[in-house]
This record gives C-alpha cells, sequence and structure tokens, in this order.
C-alpha cells in the first residue's frame, strides 16, 4: 500500500524556507504545494521557483490540499503565524526558535491540544543521523557518567544576515538564533534540561547580544558551558567528558564523525572514530520527522516533544534575563 503523502505550505519566502521547499522537494512522501509571504511578488518569485501556488496567509490555511505548515518567518512573528495555522486545524511546524519566549510557547501548546493538531519545533540538527548516534553513545555510558560539557559555537554571520540578527525589533541577537543550537542538542543528549547558573554577553550597538557565554547544570549533576556568537570567528566543537573517556565532535552541525576516547584512570587507553552519513541537506531529516507523525497520527515527535521545547523556552528566557535582554514588543503582549 502507498504511502499517504504528506502536503506543506510555507509562510515566509526568505533564504530558510528555500532550504525546507528543497529538503520536502527531496523527501519522498512529501510534497510541496503552497507559499504564501507578507510580500505578494516574493510569494510569487518563490511559487514559480518551485513551481508551487503563491497564496496569502488567509487563502493558505484555507486549502484543503495542504496538511502541515511550516513557519519560517522572523523569530517574532514565530507564534502569531503558528496560532493562525492552529485555529484553522492545520498541522504546523515551526522553525527554531519556536517562540520569542516560553508565555508564547505554551500558548501555542494548549491551542495545538484544544485543535488536535501537530506540532513540532524545527530545529533540523537534533534530527540527524549523527546526533541521533552521539545521544546513544552518551546514554549507553560508553564514556561513564558524563560530569562536564562544553560547546563553542560561532561564526562571522554573512551580510545577508546580519540585518536580522541585529535588530531587536526582530527578535535578534545570538541567543535565540545561535545559542538555541547547543543548549537543545545538550539537552537531547544528556536526555535532560537544565537549570541556568549564569549568562553573560557582549550587546552589539543596536542592543543585541552578539556575543553570549551561558553556564548550565543538569539534574544529572553534568556541568555545562557554551560560547556562541555571531560576531566571532570560534572553532565549532562539543565535547563531553566523563569519569571513563569522553567525546570530541568538530564541527557538529556538519560533520557526521565524531571521537571517543576510551580512559582507564588518567591513562588513555584507546580511541575511536563513530561514523554516520548526514544527508547534504540536513533538513530532510526533520521533513522526514513530521510527515511520518503525521502519517502515524501523534501530536508531537518524541524526538523534539513540544513539552520539551516549551521548558528549553524557560532557559533561554532565564538566560536573557540574565544577561539582561528583553524585547520592546514582549512588554506589549
Amino acid at each position: 500500500m502507498a504511502e499517504q503523502t504528506v502536503r506543506w505550505g510555507i509562510i515566509g519566502a526568505g533564504i530558510i524556507a528555500h532550504k525546507m521547499a528543497d529538503a520536502i522537494r527531496l523527501e519522498e512522501g512529501c510534497e510541496l504545494v503552497a507559499v504564501a509571504s507578507r510580500t505578494a511578488e516574493k510569494a510569487e518569485a518563490f511559487a514559480r521557483e518551485y513551481d508551487i501556488a503563491a497564496e496569502t496567509y488567509p487563502s493558505l490555511v484555507e486549502r484543503a490540499d495542504v496538511d502541515v505548515i511550516y513557519i519560517a518567518t522572523t523569530h517574532n512573528f514565530h507564534a502569531d503565524n503558528a496560532a493562525f495555522c492552529l485555529e484553522h486545524g492545520k498541522h504546523v511546524v515551526v522553525e527554531k526558535p519556536f517562540t520569542v519566549n516560553a508565555t508564547e510557547a505554551r500558548r501555542l501548546q494548549e491551542m495545538a491540544e484544544a485543535k488536535g493538531c501537530f506540532l513540532m519545533e524545527a530545529i533540523w540538527t537534533r534530527f540527524l543521523p549523527s546526533m541521533i548516534k552521539l545521544r546513544e553513545t552518551l546514554q549507553n555510558g560508553t564514556v561513564g557518567e558524563v560530569k562536564v560539557a562544553t560547546v563553542n559555537f560561532g561564526g562571522v554571520a554573512p551580510e545577508h544576515y546580519r540585518g536580522r540578527l541585529l535588530d531587536p525589533a526582530l527578535a535578534g541577537g545570538v541567543t535565540l538564533d545561535m545559542g538555541i543550537y547547543p543548549v537543545s542538542m545538550l539537552c537531547y543528549a544528556l536526555g535532560e534540561v537544565p537549570s541556568v547558573n549564569g549568562a553573560s554577553c557582549r550587546f552589539s550597538d543596536t542592543g543585541v547580544d552578539e556575543v553570549a557565554s551561558y553556564q548550565l547544570s543538569f539534574p544529572s549533576g553534568c556541568l555545562a558551558t557554551v560560547n556562541t556568537s555571531f560576531n566571532l570567528l570560534m572553532p565549532h566543537l562539543a565535547s563531553f567528558y566523563g569519569d571513563r573517556g569522553y567525546i570530541e565532535y568538530p564541527h557538529f552541525q556538519n560533520l557526521g564523525d565524531f571521537t571517543v576516547k576510551h580512559l582507564e584512570g588518567a591513562e588513555l587507553t584507546g580511541e575511536e572514530t563513530i561514523h554516520t552519513e548526514n544527508a547534504e541537506n540536513g533538513f530532510v531529516y526533520q521533513a522526514r520527522e513530521a510527515a511520518r507523525c503525521i502519517r502515524e497520527g501523534l501530536r508531537e515527535s518524541p524526538v523534539i516533544p513540544v513539552e520539551e521545547t516549551v521548558r528549553i523556552m524557560d532557559v533561554l528566557d532565564e538566560i536573557r534575563r540574565q544577561l539582561p535582554l528583553r524585547y520592546d514588543f514582549e512588554s506589549a503582549k
């Protein structure tokens, strides 16, 4: 019996929307049907490129041939755009960050539950085969009890990203744009959500965080440090230190290989490289997972349950409280 085709719409027509559109077209059993943008010209150009329909937001959610809508707008619009789709009974996949804050996230969670709709945060790295393998390696005790983790994740953002990243009206800044990746990765790899021991940053001239550092503690006792920036070149490296060894994972968003080093006491007894294959367009895995869940009638993904997404937004709220960084539009809601 043929697999049910899951039919997609997209709200937003920027860079990230193109990457997801390409992933949907690559994934068997998925079909891209329509796109909507606040700017008609953008929607029409996007639609021509992918040979799909150009819609307005209202006309998109009214289409009976759209099962799920991917939200690819700027951060400040995620909550309202997702809520609009849920109100019309559409399943929703929201580009990270899920929302700007945990209050918005809980609102979406409650709406999805009331409407019986599937809801998922599209944090694409969590769905990579290499990330799943990393979690398995840590969870099976390969390096023993993990006591310390460090993640460095930074770079100098290309010019076409900088306007959005530097704009507080669009919920710019490194924490919601890049810091969320290592925080969510740590939660997934360790299987728990941390508390925030400390957070500090350097602010840009526009008042958003351009370099940030977080100190986290997990219920298991693991202590973690995250350093992140959109305006500073630094190696992408995640390290997990256990009492029987440690893992080093360079370029964790791109490469499928990480190294496990085995210890007995203070002596290195061996090392191995764990190899997995990630697709060139890593977004295919989140499209695949959402489609699988929708076919099976699930309302959330076990890879990133909505409640965990909300709890991670709580962590990011506390990080921003300590920086401190709050957007003016948050007070108006």
